[in-house]
């Protein structure tokens, strides 16, 4: 009788090992995501000041296409100074043991430019190009919750996260290599109306660079490269203080621009939000956009 019991024993047995090892790898375990970081530090303008229009020089290119985008396109997490993931449209994350499943939780009530709400309908329509070129899918589960499932486990997620961007979170309207201000974002008001930046190959050249800096033309101005000595002379003698990052470009940044702080590891990630423009005289607006 014990000989005949033995071998159901031994299946029951199994079949439960197997059963706690898949439930074990399915469990959900939460990303530690960074809170409280002053993302979006407010502006302090004096009063009429945050109806400044700026204008600035910089090189088209990928890198300033990625300084606008990221004006008006958030991500859903960002990596953190410390080392970490900070949550932007994030609220919550988890990932299973196996890695192939991914959950994220928005934050509620996020508006958005077209005055709609964020939800996860909106999300995974951005997220499913990315997505399936991973070889996944993505299944909303209610409005604010939705997942990331694939084959196999994926442990690159983290970076695509931060880097998948969902049209029409930001703080400002992009519309070509112009910015203008969304007065219901968020966390409250931008610190200017507008931004253009002028991207023209004449303007780039020394003599023309220099001449803008040392007028007070632009808030801000991207080093051409070759400037001939007396050009240069004026942008030293200009009210702008010099910024070198660690892609090798140079920013001469006004004097009379407020907290802009370049990221001087990705330039492309500084953010715009809490600058203002400390004097009206210098707005330079030709043509009174």
């Amino acid at each position: 009788m014990k000989a005949r019991l033995a071998l159901p024993t031994l299946l029951v047995l199994v079949l439960l090992a197997v059963g706690g090892y898949f439930a074990y790898q399915n469990a959900w375990v939460p990303v530690p995501l960074v809170e409280g970081r002053d993302v979006y530090i407010k502006a302090s303008p004096e009063t009429g000041e945050d109806a400044a229009r700026l204008e600035a020089l910089m090189p088209a290119g990928p890198g300033l296409d990625a300084l606008l985008a990221g004006q008006s396109e958030l991500t859903l997490i960002e990596p953190a100074p410390t080392g970490a993931w900070a949550g932007q449209l994030a609220a919550g994350l988890q990932v299973t043991r196996h890695g192939r499943r991914w959950r994220l939780t928005l934050r509620p009530g996020w508006p958005l430019q077209d005055g709609a709400t964020l939800d996860a309908a909106r999300v995974a329509v951005a997220l499913d190009p990315e997505v399936r070129r991973l070889g996944g899918e993505v299944r909303v589960l209610d409005a604010t919750t939705l997942d990331l499932r694939f084959r196999t486990r994926r442990d690159d997620i983290l970076p695509g996260l931060s880097q998948w961007r969902i049209p029409g979170t930001g703080p400002f309207r992009r519309q070509g290599a112009t910015l203008t201000r969304f007065d219901n974002f968020l966390f409250g008001r931008a610190g200017f109306a507008a931004l253009r930046v002028e991207t023209d190959p004449a303007l780039l050249e020394s003599h023309a660079w220099a001449e803008g800096l040392a007028s007070g033309r632009w808030a801000w101005a991207v080093f051409p490269g070759r400037v001939a000595p007396e050009d240069m002379a004026k942008a030293r003698l200009a009210p702008y203080d010099e910024f070198r990052m660690k892609d090798g470009s140079v920013w001469f940044l006004s004097r009379r621009l407020r907290r802009l702080r370049p990221n001087p590891q990705d330039w492309t990630r500084t953010r715009l939000f809490g600058v203002w423009k400390g004097a009206m005289d210098l707005v330079y607006d030709p043509l009174g956009l």
